[in-house]
């Protein structure tokens, strides 16, 4: 049986990203990555405490490209990928908004000593980094089969599929997941497409949940709609990287987090205290 494994947002976390990787169950699917593989924070912050965490974007690039050059997986881009690629080209809202999001931070761990636009652009422009920079820039916005779609961010449900807006891909938030943004009291937005969507870009905490994932249905009949971005290196004290694995039906076979570098089932609870002694 043919079954997809779903990766939410990494955010330079490469050693919780090898322990998903090992999950037998991943290890025999196809591996959909829902971008955003750079930047992040280097604290994990209870509330009597704070954590320090690695930030390695280049090692998360490596694993990545390995696994698109050798292994047939398939890497989305995310609006923090978007930031590399599109500053490389010279655009200066794309370094403005990078420098403000993690940019600054994740050049150092880069190598680029630069903090000008023309100077960020070339480094990412030259060795040792334009083979990532081109491997980013090439990254597809959208992955879908018959029965699921896979996107970074979401859609606009007023437009068809095929007439996206990059931006929304990329960006949205709100109008994709409710009713009425304004209004979230109302639920859910239901899902128009038809098929299973898989999106990241939300760490879940920011809905007030914390069970790693959110499954998305206006009612029981509607198809639903999976938020895997599990808060990695976000801050949040349970903050991790989520996989989720279908049937080429669309349907659950497992959900698996990665917190600390130990792995959960997806839906266990798993407390402040359970992770600050891990």
């Amino acid at each position: 049986m043919k079954t997809y494994t779903f990766v939410g947002d990494i955010h330079s976390a490469a050693d919780d990203l090898r322990v998903l990787l090992a999950d037998p169950v991943i290890q025999a699917s196809q591996v959909i990555f829902m971008g955003d593989y750079i930047d992040g924070l280097a604290t994990r912050r209870f509330d009597d405490h704070v954590e320090t965490m690695s930030l390695d974007p280049l090692g998360v690039l490596a694993i990545l490209r390995d696994r698109v050059t050798h292994h047939g997986d398939v890497a989305l881009l995310g609006n923090h990928d978007d930031f590399w690629a599109q500053t490389a080209q010279g655009s200066d809202w794309a370094y403005q908004t990078w420098r403000l999001n993690g940019g600054a931070q994740t050049w150092r761990r880069l190598g680029i000593h630069a903090t000008t636009l023309v100077g960020v652009a070339h480094a990412l422009s030259t060795a040792p980094l334009v083979d990532m920079t081109a491997f980013l820039q090439q990254l597809p916005l959208t992955w879908q089969t018959p029965k699921i779609l896979a996107v970074h961010a979401g859609i606009d449900w007023h437009r068809p599929l095929a007439d996206q807006r990059r931006d929304d891909l990329l960006w949205i938030r709100g109008a994709y997941y409710f009713q009425d943004d304004a209004h979230r009291e109302l639920g859910w937005h239901p899902n128009d497409l038809g098929k299973v969507i898989v999106t990241g870009h939300t760490p879940v905490q920011l809905l007030d949940h914390h069970q790693g994932y959110l499954k998305m249905q206006a009612d029981d009949q509607d198809v639903p709609r999976y938020l895997i971005d599990a808060g990695s290196r976000s801050g949040a004290y349970d903050g991790g990287i989520f996989g989720l694995t279908l049937a080429e039906t669309g349907q659950v076979i497992q959900k698996r987090r990665v917190i600390k570098q130990h792995l959960y089932a997806g839906d266990a609870p798993v407390t402040a205290t359970m992770i600050a002694t891990s």
